[in-house]
């Protein structure tokens, strides 16, 4: 087999994954998905706080409180930057921190075997089994890392811009 033969898969894979619809994709999922999950935990701050508690991490609750009213506005705000496609690998890339604090904690306590109230979206979930929502986050965090990586695609505000501002660079350089 020659070189080249052995490298289409890759570059097939590599052609799928910078392909702007892929891209818009992952955008969208992530996005979605970041929104609804911090829109839901909004309203009930305190149950969120109870949440962080039952992964048994010792933090202080100053930080607690803190983290319960500020993270649900953060993964609205940054799922809607990706949604836009503005800002979007910074936007992917704080996404990609959070699934990363996600899954250290729902990894930590899955390995005690704590009984963990999940707060992923909202409240009154049981975590009946943290390695599916494991699953879940590291299926988010290759989205993520799909958009850090390779840009919003053309389909998206950044996009817009980019194509406005060679447009302005060319008639400036026309002149």
């Amino acid at each position: 087999m020659s070189e080249e033969q052995d490298s289409r898969p890759l570059g097939g894979l590599r052609q799928l994954l910078s392909n702007s619809y892929a891209t818009l994709v992952s955008r969208l999922v992530l996005g979605g998905v970041l929104v609804a999950s911090g829109a839901t935990k909004i309203p009930d701050p305190g149950a969120f706080a109870a949440a962080i508690r039952s992964y048994g991490l010792n933090l202080p609750e100053g930080f607690v409180s803190f983290s319960a009213y500020a993270l649900p506005y953060a993964e609205v705000f940054i799922g809607l930057y990706l949604i836009a496609g503005l800002f979007s690998r910074p936007a992917a890339w704080a996404s990609n921190a959070l699934m990363v604090v996600f899954l250290f904690a729902l990894f930590q306590g899955a390995v005690r075997g704590l009984e963990i109230n999940c707060g992923c979206f909202g409240t009154g979930q049981e975590a009946s089994n943290p390695w599916l929502a494991i699953l879940r986050d590291l299926g988010l965090l290759a989205l993520g890392l799909h958009v850090a990586l390779l840009g919003a695609g053309r389909f998206s505000v950044d996009a817009l811009l980019s194509r406005g501002r060679a447009r302005e660079t060319s008639e400036v350089s026309e002149a």
